[in-house]
């Protein structure tokens, strides 16, 4: 098998399993129980959260450790803006997000706030000068992805929070899930933060919303006591320390790991130039794990089935709204339905190999011959 769906999933990591099993037996106990065993597990998921805030290097907030990245936009988005309608009900987000994000505002809009997607420009970034337009006095809240999950696109976060600091009752919110462990994210000026373990070698069921202190959401889990008043449940303390050292194990290898995808990347990237009828939709400057492609005369379904009974694994848009007919991404970016309807998104990682690399392109070269 050769698997190049990382932006997908990636395979938990065995420091990942092994701190999960470790915890597993040592903190077992319900983290909300008064007892001895039961503050000592209450503890591990603090320590645990004090750890990624380190790891993070940033000081003055809460993670709420969540499911994953879609329940922490979910609490980021929908929990801010119904707690702090009463400062306005203008809300901002780009036209590059997660379904996640989107369908927040969409169900936002349902109940009453307006929402604006900000204009970007011919590489699908927001620039600083775009947002400022679509700011207002009444806006709460702007919600862009630090990295877009299909196209790579990295989006200038920092600039883009700056804005928003100046607003009186605005806050920046960044799905940062493709983001981390791939490239420095910068917190400066973001209040909410949505991020999942299973994107960088963690495991799937654990997440986290990193909230700043002075931010208050309104629950969307209500009933049940729990280590924090915006997240109801039982924490898990085993996964709340198999996410703390597999974060932490990201960063540190952060360095070294993308200069390994960068290889890759522009290996993968010149075999494809050379391919007629292949067209890449990842536009300059996209992080180098992300490598969206059209076939122009294949189906993107059917080429993904070909490419699966080679033992090839890559995507059609994002494993989220993989049942669409066209990537509603690739169509914002490049207004071509047939390039829409033919991408695919291969995703690279450090483990990928040369020879993996050369072992896809040979198979598209002969399946784009079909």
């Amino acid at each position: 098998m050769i698997y190049l769906d990382y932006s997908a999933t990636t395979p938990p990591s065995e420091l990942a399993i092994a701190s999960f099993d470790d915890a597993s037996r040592r903190w077992f106990a319900n983290p909300n129980s008064l007892h001895a065993p039961g503050r000592e597990a209450e503890r591990a998921v603090h320590d645990a959260a004090d750890g990624i805030l380190r790891t993070l290097g940033i000081a003055g907030y809460e993670v709420v450790f969540t499911s994953g990245a879609s329940e922490a936009n979910n609490l980021a988005i929908t929990g801010y803006a119904l707690k702090n309608q009463r400062h306005g009900k203008h809300l901002v987000t780009s036209p590059f997000e997660h379904s996640s994000v989107t369908a927040c505002f969409g169900y936002l809009e349902k109940l009453g706030f307006e929402v604006d997607v900000v204009e970007t420009d011919a590489d699908g970034r927001v620039t600083p000068d775009r947002l400022a337009k679509a700011l207002r006095n009444d806006t709460i809240l702007v919600s862009i992805a630090n990295v877009n999950s299909e196209l790579g696109i990295v989006q200038p976060v920092a600039a883009l929070s700056a804005l928003v600091a100046w607003l009186p009752h605005a806050v920046f919110h960044s799905d940062v899930t493709q983001a981390v462990g791939k490239i420095p994210v910068s917190f400066q000026n973001v209040g909410l933060a949505s991020f999942s373990a299973h994107k960088f070698y963690g495991l799937k069921g654990v997440g986290a919303l990193i909230r700043r202190h002075d931010i208050q959401l309104e629950p969307i889990i209500h009933g049940g006591k729990s280590t924090t008043q915006y997240r109801s449940g039982t924490p898990s303390a085993p996964l709340a320390v198999s996410l703390e050292k597999t974060l932490e194990a990201a960063i540190a290898g952060l360095p070294a790991n993308a200069d390994a995808v960068a290889l890759r990347h522009a290996r993968l990237v010149a075999a494809l130039a050379k391919l007629p009828g292949v067209v890449l939709n990842s536009p300059v400057g996209a992080v180098p794990h992300i490598v969206n492609l059209s076939v122009l005369d294949r189906d993107a379904d059917d080429m993904l089935a070909s490419l699966d009974e080679r033992g090839i694994c890559v995507s059609k848009q994002t494993a989220c709204s993989s049942g669409s007919t066209r990537s509603e991404a690739v169509f914002r970016l490049t207004a071509d339905e047939r390039r829409a309807r033919t991408s695919l998104r291969v995703s690279l990682s450090h483990f990928t190999t040369d020879a993996e690399v050369d072992a896809f392109v040979a198979a598209l070269r002969t399946e784009a011959r079909r």
